[in-house]
């Protein structure tokens, strides 16, 4: 008895040690098939010829269309189809960002609903400071801070500093900002600038985010002033300028004459901005240069903008023009036109001009007016919610948070 008790024990023994038996590999039976939109693609076009007919096409592209608008759609953004072994589509995604997932999903009654998913994601508040050694692009690349967050940081200073040609070497940038970022630490995407510092030797503001009782954001110094202005200091990104307000030695017509604006040189097609907020005056070809050989070029393809306070603004030899019609209002920063070589002019630029009471005046010694300040009954909240981004401007407590 006693030996077959022990028998059963080892039995049990040796079973207890045996390797569990693993379980066969799930395979997924779908196909999934995986692409992005090229330059001038539709959705629907990728899709057909992926294979799909015209009329399944037919109905994702409108399924899709109920959750996320198409016409905003750009090139690669990614899509993917799921499908099974006869090639019967069952699920279309669509990824026009590292954040939102839509899908058009077909159930078992071959029935189409439609499904956002949409990834979680953290804040992180990072502090990161730099000197200008060449540019502030490339300040700020080498200290890890992202494209989107250097294009914000730009904008908040863009009424007072033209970044083409202000910064010098030693010019100093000090940020506090927030990155959105994934479960897994990863980076996502760029957050908004709580506050940011550029110095230079004409030029020391902090800039606060803070948004107001009626849900409005601006940028505000210490005192509750608004940092942005009623102009921008150049409405385009440019190459250089290639010909001053005053007087010069015109190419074409061999003359000197006055010249009443700035010449912006930059790319064919480069997007024009409106300088301020305003109404559209002029929308045509205008003339404004002396004739050449009886023949009137002018300024082009030009729009004029009518600002308040007596202003008007003129962009010309434009290549062609944005939505916005004669009589439309226009917001800063509104794309109106593009840049090219329209009317009497050597190569591709904007000609930029501002008038004050129909007198031209010089752009670059703008005498620039501020925005409206934090309302009086709001500055205490405000110098409430700056409190601790201020700790971050004294000497000697700006650690990078991000190390």
């Amino acid at each position: 008895m006693k030996k077959f008790v022990l028998l059963i024990f080892v039995l049990l023994f040796i079973m207890s040690c045996a390797k569990p038996k693993e379980e066969p590999e799930k395979i997924d039976p779908f196909i999934y098939r995986t692409d992005v939109l090229e330059e001038g693609e539709t959705l629907a076009n990728a899709l057909m010829d992926e294979g799909l007919d015209n009329g399944l096409v037919y109905k994702l592209v409108n399924k899709l269309d109920s959750l996320y608008d198409l016409r905003h759609a750009h090139p690669n953004d990614s899509f993917t189809v799921k499908l099974d072994s006869l090639d019967i589509l069952h699920e279309l995604s669509f990824k026009p960002d590292q954040v939102h997932n839509y899908r058009v999903i077909r159930d078992t009654s071959n029935i189409f609903y439609t499904q956002i998913d949409t990834l979680k994601l953290l804040k992180e508040i990072t502090v990161k400071e730099g000197e200008i050694h060449s540019s502030l692009w490339q300040g700020m690349s080498d200290e890890g801070i992202d494209p989107a967050t250097i294009v914000m940081f730009t904008q908040i200073f863009q009424w007072d500093i033209d970044f083409f040609i202000d910064p010098q070497k030693g010019d100093e940038f000090h940020i506090v900002y927030e990155k959105n970022m994934d479960e897994n630490g990863n980076f996502v995407k760029a957050g908004n600038i709580l506050a940011a510092n550029y110095s230079s030797k004409n030029y020391n503001e902090i800039a606060y985010r803070y948004t107001n009782k009626k849900n409005e954001t601006r940028y505000y110094d210490n005192n509750g002033k608004c940092i942005q202005k009623a102009f921008l200091k150049s409405p385009l990104n440019y190459k250089r300028i290639s010909s001053y307000f005053g007087s010069r030695y015109h190419p074409i017509t061999k003359k000197t004459r006055f010249h009443n604006g700035v010449d912006y040189a930059a790319s064919y097609g480069t997007p024009v901005e409106a300088s301020a907020d305003g109404t559209i005056i002029h929308r045509g070809w205008k003339g404004g240069h002396p004739t050449v050989n009886g023949k009137t070029g002018g300024y082009g393809k030009t729009i004029m903008i009518r600002h308040g306070n007596g202003y008007k603004t003129l962009y010309g030899h434009l290549s062609s023009y944005g939505k916005y019609r004669e009589g439309a209002r226009v917001k800063q920063h509104d794309i109106i036109g593009y840049v090219g070589s329209t009317g009497l002019s050597t190569g591709n630029h904007l000609h930029y001009t501002i008038y004050h009471y129909n007198k031209a005046i010089n752009p670059l010694k703008l005498k620039n007016v501020s925005g409206p300040p934090v309302p009086k009954n709001e500055m205490n909240n405000f110098l409430a919610s700056i409190e601790s981004l201020q700790r971050f401007f004294i000497a000697g407590s700006t650690t990078d948070t991000s190390k």
